[in-house]
């Protein structure tokens, strides 16, 4: 009696048989698993990506075609690494990893950057990682349940296996599965009229609205098929002459005034968040100095980063919007070209000395190596500036400013004129509550809003404040130069105010709610700007418009009567036509936006990418 009950408890469920008992798969259940696994996985990832089961659920219905072409390259993902390896727990645990260190960056480089990761991210992993020291980076509980779920998926089937090794059961339907994700992903989400049609065509600069409409893996996927340069549509050689034909004719200079730009980290205004109080007096230098000057707001490719994008475009007059998305230029095309067109090269050869300071790591975006391509003889970091004392988490802006008065001293003696750009550090991100002393921070305040983005706000305000300051503090020191000095201050881009599981405060105000994503975009996008000169302004007190920053060097250069290239020339005269492009919209000189460029504009447009291509592929600068 007691033997029949032990042969009755010995009864297993299917969970335990499932566990503890090798179990070996026919072909279509281990096609069933992979399926079941593939959605699981596709729906963790928008758990993450959107922070809200909820919400994502409600996803679901109406983006199926995208949620679909993205579980297809996962099931066949699976489905060959499980005929490859013959267990399935590892072609899950492997896909499910990459998707799950996927969706975490992306969520919170969304949070923080306001884009979400992109196939060209995977090589500015290491640069990354050194600007993201201090940011609460804490996974969400979507992120735990993703982990969690895949933990225990794998040990489930911990004992599921296919039959022995071979080449007819293994490497035969493993090549099948990877041919059809090759075939799968090209036609359904790079070429021909389907991605157009699902809404997956990428956009320059509107990453968020690929991934909305696809979801994580679609979009990822979608751009990863426009990650290498291309050709612009009819190029030859040609129709590179023709293009440098257009150009001006070089002028010699009729005066070399020393150039001063500096580059202001997360500096703008705080026009987003109307209702602040505390915070009356940060624009107080800005403002009086704009009056002896030109100033503005031009529209920054990026928001809360992209730092490099916004300085290459200025120096060099490139366009980020002609480039692959995600790309930085320093990394993938500067910092390998030793003759790289750029403004600063070409005032080397008029004799200026130039000079690049950055009061952080070099080696960030490889500027050590991207520096010297565009034409600077010095380049000074945090390593080898004098003036380091820090304010908050970086260098203040204050030691920034006079290490370029010494600079500018010591470059000047020799009677040359110079050069100077400086890019500053002080209100990066993340600007955490109490990053300053309660003595020495802005009392900015919010009704209404939770301490901790109050207190994030006044660090964030209290670098502004700083920067105000120093633009003070250099053009008091250039009042007192003989020489003539022209100066540009910029700032890089809006940033985020505070970060909790992904939230920032404008998600928390909505002060942004129920505008279009035209108008989000041009909300979270303008930056401010501000030429001067220690000898007056012709055009002083005036606006000097709005446009991308390819077009921010040609304006301040041609308002100063400054040395300037044909190249630089011929981007301010596009003005005449068009303010410039980015993000897929159109600037027009109205100061609107239009999502449709006239045929003129298309025209001038060809020809602008024909003459950025031929720069800085194929043949160096035609005023050599």
């Amino acid at each position: 009696m007691s033997v029949s009950k032990y042969k009755d408890s010995t009864k297993t469920s299917v969970f335990s048989k499932l566990r503890f008992s090798p179990q070996t798969l026919s072909f279509s259940k281990t096609l069933g698993v992979c399926g079941i696994f593939a959605v699981l996985f596709q729906l963790l990832v928008e758990f993450v990506r959107q922070n809200s089961i909820l919400t994502a659920l409600f996803w679901f219905p109406s983006h199926f075609l995208g949620f679909f072409c993205g579980t297809a390259v996962v099931f066949f993902l699976l489905c060959t690494l499980s005929f490859l390896f013959r267990r399935i727990w590892i072609s899950a645990a492997l896909t499910g990893f990459f998707l799950f260190v996927g969706s975490y960056a992306s969520f919170f480089k969304q949070a923080y950057r306001g884009d979400p990761v992109l196939p060209a991210d995977i090589l500015l992993a290491k640069d990354a990682a050194g600007v993201a020291g201090g940011m609460d980076l804490s996974p969400t509980p979507y992120m735990i349940l993703f982990a969690v779920v895949l933990l225990f998926g794998c040990f489930a089937i911990g004992k599921l296996q296919l039959s022995r090794f071979s080449v007819k059961n293994a490497i035969i339907p493993a090549c099948g599965f990877a041919a059809a994700a090759a075939v799968w992903v090209p036609c359904l989400l790079w070429f021909g009229p389907i991605p157009k049609k699902l809404g997956l065509s990428p956009i320059p600069g509107r990453a968020t609205a690929t991934y909305n409409q696809g979801g994580f893996t679609t979009g990822f996927l979608s751009y990863l098929g426009h990650i290498s340069l291309s050709k612009p549509s009819g190029y030859s050689q040609s129709a590179k002459q023709n293009a440098f034909s257009q150009l001006p004719p070089l002028q010699t200079p009729s005066s070399t005034p020393d150039i001063v730009v500096v580059m202001l980290e997360s500096y703008y205004h705080l026009d987003n968040y109307p209702t602040v109080t505390g915070c009356e007096n940060l624009t107080e230098n800005y403002d009086a100095l704009a009056k002896e000057g030109i100033s503005g707001l031009y529209y920054s490719d990026k928001y809360s980063g992209g730092t490099a994008d916004m300085e290459f475009g200025a120096l060099t007059g490139f366009s980020t919007s002609f480039l692959p998305e995600g790309t930085v230029p320093y990394i993938q095309y500067v910092s390998n070209n030793p003759q790289f067109p750029s403004y600063p090269s070409y005032l080397k050869s008029l004799g200026y000395h130039t000079i690049a300071i950055h009061p952080f790591d070099g080696t960030i975006y490889h500027r050590n190596e991207a520096y010297p391509n565009m034409g600077f003889d010095t380049f000074l970091d945090r390593e080898t500036m004098t003036y380091t004392q820090t304010r908050g988490k970086y260098i203040a802006d204050s030691q920034a400013a006079q290490e370029l008065i010494s600079q500018y001293e010591s470059a000047s003696a020799n009677g040359s004129p110079v050069f100077l750009h400086m890019v500053t550090m002080q209100n990066h991100i993340p600007n955490l509550p109490e990053e300053y002393e309660k003595s020495y921070e802005v009392n900015a305040n919010m009704a209404g809003i939770p301490d901790y983005y109050n207190e994030s706000l006044k660090s964030v305000s209290t670098g502004l404040r700083d920067a105000d300051q120093m633009m003070k503090q250099i053009t008091d020191y250039f009042r007192t130069v003989d020489r003539e000095v022209i100066v540009l201050f910029f700032g890089d881009h809006q940033t985020a105010v505070g970060q909790e599981n992904g939230v920032e405060l404008l998600d928390v105000t909505g002060q942004l709610n129920g505008l279009s994503q035209q108008e989000v975009w041009q909300a979270t996008h303008k930056v401010p700007y501000l030429m001067w000169s220690n000898k007056g302004c012709k055009n002083a007190g005036t606006d000097g418009g709005a446009f991308p920053p390819y077009l921010l060097l040609p304006t301040f250069l041609t308002e100063m009567d400054a040395p300037i290239t044909p190249w630089f020339e011929w981007l301010y005269q596009s003005r005449n036509t068009l303010m410039g492009t980015s993000a897929g919209y159109f600037l027009q000189s109205d100061g609107s936006l239009t999502e449709t460029a006239t045929p003129e504009q298309k025209e001038l447009l060809k020809t602008q990418k024909t003459l950025q291509y031929a720069m800085m592929f194929d043949g160096g600068v035609p005023w050599d």
